[in-house]
């Protein structure tokens, strides 16, 4: 009888492990259910759900509420999604948030149309002198196409700077790609007589005599606008994510100056818990010259978790920008500017030869490539230079091209993208350039050559998944705010009313390019750009229906959270 009695309570014990090994042991229990949603999933098949469960910062289901009750237990915490609209975390797939912090914060003030006109430029400037130390640079934020926009039709000339700000080098910029120097800049920067070139890639604009008019085209890389470490440190572990995080971003292409890579690979070491991904794309000099070979220092310290902090790519700079004029086209532009380069057509910054090798260095690293083109002529060197690299038979992991089409695209050129998509060609495009550089395109390039740009529509038939990117740099900082961005693509409105209404994409295709295209450019679509069981459980909670509210009410959409890693992050009040 006691053998009896002994075995039953062996029996009872082991079931009893068993039973509990199951419920803690081998049941998984969600950290964090978020349930009552419109959840657009974007997976393959392209369904909705209610509810996902989350573990590990992880999507651990994704389906209805009563799937979710099996992955429940007292721990997990329930979040009513009050019946919104949920979509994949927002990535903006090209952008300059450094400098978007930096111009925000420490830059005079010069932007169209609060400023509107050269006069008012001047004078914001001249009162910022006034409490500048003698000697310490002054930099003042113009928007791009600043020349089509002020009432004078023109950029500041080096003259009037100099009345402005006689004790302080100072630089206006037009835009990122051009900047009006003082004689004091000239001076501090070495410039002379004759001089058309810059160590770094930017160019000289020279008098008819070969004075330097204090024009410099695509010389980033060349004015010491470098921030403090106590400001850089601020801008990545809270302003930048603070920003981001307020329009539903959850990731980020954050293409940094190499100065400034230090200080990210410091806060990646630190540890701290960030709210927003960081994938960079680190840049040496405008023309990329002084590309390293070896690209080991650019990595984020041995111990960083990748999901936050991760090297990715590379960038040069193939030529200017069409809107203020420098993007590197075939045919002259429209018209003559004082702050013209010589010839009309733009600026070459990165010949082809050049752009190859840049390519190769990417190739070598397992990097993703990333080379601006603008201009109808550096398209073609961005796109022969990597055919050149498939023929090699040896290609980076992602070939990228910067803004393409945006200002110029012809027939043949998209269908050469599309064929380097099946080695790994992507595009990034920046949709709410709509708004703000039509009017300055049609004014720079005519009509016919306009009307080439901006064909979202016809680059998603021919195959090609175009991300977007803010492009945010501090110029234009409402392009940050991607619902407006959605609401271009989608209506097609622009600055110079609608523009070619037959490129309108779906609601769900704009999506898309904030999502799982943007993901794929950046080579992160199997952990990001989706709600699928396995990828970061990043989120957006908007206020409205994107896909079946009225299209002319997308750009008042709102985010109402940020969910990064299943955490709240951002909440609208």
């Amino acid at each position: 009888m006691k053998k009896w009695i002994l075995l039953l309570l062996i029996v009872a014990v082991v079931a009893s492990l068993i039973f509990f090994k199951i419920e803690t042991g081998h049941k998984i229990i969600a950290d964090v259910i978020y349930y009552n949603g419109n959840i657009i999933t974007l997976d393959a098949k392209g369904s909705t759900a209610n509810a996902v469960a989350v573990k590990d910062g992880n999507f651990l289901a994704v389906g209805n509420l009563e799937a979710m009750k099996k992955f429940t237990a007292r721990s997990t915490k329930k979040i009513d999604l009050n019946g919104k609209t949920v979509v994949p975390g927002l990535i903006d797939a090209h952008c300059h948030p450094m400098e978007a912090m930096m111009m925000k914060e420490t830059w005079v003030d010069c932007r169209y149309p609060e400023t509107p006109s050269v006069k008012v430029a001047l004078q914001h400037i001249a009162s910022w002198a006034k409490k500048t130390p003698k000697g310490k640079w002054i930099f003042a934020a113009a928007v791009s196409a600043s020349e089509n926009k002020f009432a004078e039709k023109r950029l500041p000339t080096k003259a009037e700077l100099d009345i402005a700000a006689p004790d302080n080098p100072t630089m206006l910029s037009n835009g990122t790609h051009m900047g009006v120097a003082n004689s004091a800049a000239l001076k501090t920067l070495g410039i002379t007589k004759g001089m058309t070139k810059l160590p770094h890639g930017g160019s000289v604009i020279l008098d008819k005599n070969g004075e330097p008019t204090g024009v410099l085209t695509d010389a980033q890389a060349d004015v010491p606008f470098a921030p403090t470490a106590a400001e850089l440190k601020k801008y990545y572990t809270k302003d930048i994510q603070e920003l981001w995080n307020s329009y539903g971003y959850t990731s980020l292409m954050a293409i940094t100056p190499l100065f400034t890579l230090p200080a990210l690979q410091e806060i990646a070491g630190m540890k701290i818990q960030p709210t927003i991904r960081y994938t960079t794309s680190v840049w040496t000099s405008s023309n990329g010259k002084d590309m390293p070979e070896d690209l080991s220092k650019f990595r984020m310290p041995e111990g960083t978790d990748p999901s936050w902090y991760r090297f990715g790519g590379i960038k040069l700079w193939v030529d200017g920008e069409n809107d203020c004029r420098t993007g590197y086209m075939y045919e002259p532009y429209v018209g003559t500017f004082d702050t013209d380069p010589p010839g009309n057509k733009g600026t070459l910054v990165t010949p082809e030869p050049d752009a190859k090798h840049f390519t190769e260095i990417a190739t070598k690293n397992g990097v993703i490539s990333m080379m601006h083109c603008s201009g109808d002529a550096a398209t073609d060197i961005g796109l022969t230079a990597y055919e050149q690299q498939v023929n090699s038979g040896a290609t980076p992991p992602i070939m990228r091209i910067e803004h393409f089409g945006m200002f110029q695209m012809t027939d043949k050129q998209l269908a050469r993208a599309v064929a380097l998509k099946s080695h790994g060609l992507r595009i990034t495009i920046q949709p709410t350039w709509l708004l703000d550089l039509v009017n300055a395109d049609y004014e720079n390039m005519g009509p016919e050559r306009t009307q080439t740009g901006f064909k979202f529509r016809s680059m998603i038939d021919a195959g090609l998944e175009p991300a977007a990117g803010s492009d945010v740099t501090g110029i234009y900082l409402d392009n940050v705010n991607p619902f407006l961005g959605i609401y271009a693509a989608v209506t097609r409105n622009s600055d110079k009313g609608f523009f070619e209404p037959q490129e309108a994409v779906t609601p769900l295709e704009a999506l898309k390019m904030w999502t799982i295209w943007a993901a794929k450019s950046m080579g992160e679509s199997n952990v990001k750009g989706s709600i699928e069981p396995g990828k970061y459980a990043d989120m957006t909670v908007l206020s409205d229906n994107i896909l079946t509210m009225p299209k002319e009410n997308l750009k008042n959409v709102k985010t109402l959270k940020t969910i990064v890693g299943g955490r709240i992050v951002y909440e609208a009040k």
